[in-house]
């Protein structure tokens, strides 16, 4: 990054120094969403009015609503990769993927392998190829920490928070009309060597098909 955007980033970091951020203010911010949500919708704009509940956007909409509050010096690295207009699902996939693995930078540290992950970490991925879809990928918050599937190795149940006009296993979504906002399980597959995520299934052990794709689990630290 240029060093006036490293200053800026720098600059927004003393000012909310006095604030928790990373994972458990992600977390906490979640929770938010979860107890004031009177109305949700899938949107490429968005549009969120707390004291009524109402939260529109798509899931990178979300995901810069929800870092925007809990960790500010991560979501502006991934804004400044955008470099214009918003942040989308692949900034996010680029910025955690080009982050070091157990060490903070620029606001992010990058998770390895799937097993590690923890509540509050992030998920990104592109799109796969057999995906017909104007989107870049995907983006969401993980609930809960991975669960490994019983017979079946190196692949694992996800509970996530996250955007979307689809819904994922024993999503909160279900029987309410609405989209955007809800919780969910998802399957991530992980690489036999690394342990790094490398497939997902968007509807759990009911998804139909898993699909390769680049992905990456980030921990957003300040």
């Amino acid at each position: 990054m240029r060093p006036s955007v490293l200053s800026a980033i720098t600059l927004t970091a003393t000012s909310v120094s006095a604030a928790p951020a990373g994972p458990e203010a992600v977390l906490s911010t979640l929770g938010h969403i979860d107890s004031t949500l009177q109305a949700s919708k899938y949107s490429h704009a968005t549009l969120v009015d707390e004291r009524a509940g109402r939260y529109e956007f798509d899931c990178s909409g979300m995901a810069a609503w929800v870092l925007g509050r809990s960790s500010p010096v991560a979501q502006a690295a991934v804004a400044h990769r955008a470099k214009r207009g918003r942040p989308l699902a692949r900034d996010y996939y680029h910025q955690i993927a080009r982050s070091m693995a157990g060490r903070e930078r620029h606001g992010w540290e990058r998770v390895s392998r799937v097993a590690d992950a923890t509540p509050g970490d992030v998920i990104a991925w592109l799109k796969p190829k057999e995906i017909r879809s104007p989107n870049t990928g995907h983006v969401a918050f993980l609930l809960a920490p991975p669960e490994p599937v019983a017979d079946a190795p190196y692949v694992y149940l996800v509970r996530i928070a996250d955007a979307s006009r689809h819904r994922h296993q024993d999503d909160s979504r279900a029987g309410t009309g609405r989209t955007g906002f809800g919780r969910g399980t998802i399957l991530v597959v992980a690489s036999p060597e690394t342990g790094a995520p490398v497939g997902y299934g968007w509807v759990g052990l009911r998804s139909a098909w898993v699909l390769s794709t680049q992905m990456a689990i980030g921990r957003p630290i300040r």
